[in-house]
């Protein structure tokens, strides 16, 4: 037993003698992310413009998306490169309820004063309540589905991001993501770090 306890010592003393390989303590490494959710742009042509109560075009290319998204990121490597989960909920273009749920990496791709430009990529589960109850609803498949709801899931899901810091640890934050083959979705918020 003695033995045991002096290599447990030693070992402590010798690991203790190393600097630790994780981030400066003086860098904030989380940071909350809380965002309005609401501009989508279809890609290609919507089949049904006429179920969706807030469009601002007539063929249904731009619709207003009203909801939220919240995040939370870990950094894992400096202020560079993070972990990232996200929920959003929100009406979606034919004003039903809809959400999404997304974890990944994000990373900074380029940075310059208080500017930024973040991207991200990793699994997404994005889901709404059953359009097939809708009298002109045609079903192309795309979404699978379960009881009352629709849902895809993605391996790939991401998005870019532009932030503005507008002080110390506070950001302006911008961010699209591409729901391909889909749509474009905008949502604009704050980015908060400690």
């Amino acid at each position: 037993m003695q033995k045991v306890r002096s290599v447990v010592l030693w070992l402590f003393i010798l690991c203790s003698q190393f600097p630790a390989l994780a981030q400066e303590s003086t860098m904030l490494k989380n940071a909350v992310t809380l965002k309005f959710f609401g501009l989508s742009g279809h890609i290609r042509q919507v089949r049904n413009p006429s179920l969706f109560p807030n469009r601002l075009d007539d063929n249904g290319i731009f619709v207003l998306n009203l909801g939220g998204i919240v995040g939370y990121e870990r950094f894992v490597w400096r202020d560079r490169l993070s972990i990232r989960v996200e929920q959003g909920l929100y009406a979606d273009c034919a004003a039903e309820f809809a959400g999404f749920t997304h974890l990944g990496w994000r990373g900074v791709i380029w940075q310059s004063g208080r500017h930024s430009v973040n991207g991200g990529f990793g699994p997404t589960l994005v889901y709404r309540q059953d359009w097939n109850k809708m009298q002109d609803y045609e079903d192309d498949g795309y979404f699978s589905r379960s009881g009352g709801w629709q849902y895809k899931f993605y391996w790939y899901g991401g998005e870019f991001e532009y932030n503005y810091m507008l002080k110390q640890n506070t950001e302006l934050s911008v961010n699209m993501v591409p729901g391909l083959p889909e749509l474009i979705s905008v949502g604009v918020g704050i980015r908060k770090h400690f």
